[in-house]
């Protein structure tokens, strides 16, 4: 494994450019021209190292915007996994405490103890097994994005068969992403430490 990762270690156009305190455009012809460097998702999003960005900052003699900066380092993400195969929930509980600092993780086996820990854990994050004996996932995802209170709350599907029907299902119910089993540890660990697509 990795060292630990810090809470936020890519973050998107939108958070670059909050910290630069320029527009969005800036950003990508910066990007564009090589001049900050970037990555990209499996989705196709740009994302952008912190480290990188205060590198560029300096060369540039930019002056970040340290409130930015200080919310962005200073979230804790909070993680329920719900999936009734016990060790492969285990296993993703331990790799991420491991590669996320700080991060709460929380894991339900059934669908009425995850609706328990929905209301009482409060995540920011659900990672959802598709396939659950007598829990209709799909179900479960849009009850979670259709709440009020729940909204925010960001879904990514997990599943052995991450068939192109199954995945536009998930998504149309409301998750961000679906991955397949066995999951990329690092595809996972960037999706979760980057905030929603702009």
């Amino acid at each position: 494994m990795s060292p630990p990762n810090p809470v936020k270690s890519y973050l998107t156009p939108k958070e670059v450019a909050e910290l630069l305190m320029v527009s969005t455009a800036a950003v990508r012809l910066w990007t564009a021209n090589s001049d900050l460097k970037a990555s990209v998702t499996a989705g196709g999003h740009r994302r952008f190292k912190m480290e990188d960005v205060k590198q560029f900052a300096l060369q540039r003699n930019i002056q970040l915007n340290t409130p930015t900066i200080n919310t962005l380092t200073s979230k804790t993400p909070k993680v329920l996994i719900v999936d009734d195969d016990s060790n492969y929930a285990k296993f993703l509980e331990t790799v991420l405490k491991i590669e996320i600092e700080n991060i709460q993780v929380e894991t339900s086996l059934d669908g009425f103890d995850a609706a328990n820990k929905l209301r009482e854990f409060s995540p920011s994050i659900v990672l959802l097994d598709l396939k659950m004996p007598g829990l209709d996932s799909y179900e479960v995802c849009q009850h979670i994005k259709q709440n009020p209170h729940y909204k925010h709350v960001r879904v990514f599907g997990i599943s052995g068969d991450a068939s192109n029907e199954n995945i536009a299902k998930i998504k149309s119910a409301g998750a961000e992403e679906c991955l397949s089993k066995p999951i990329n540890v690092y595809t996972l660990i960037n999706y979760l430490t980057t905030t929603s697509p702009i």
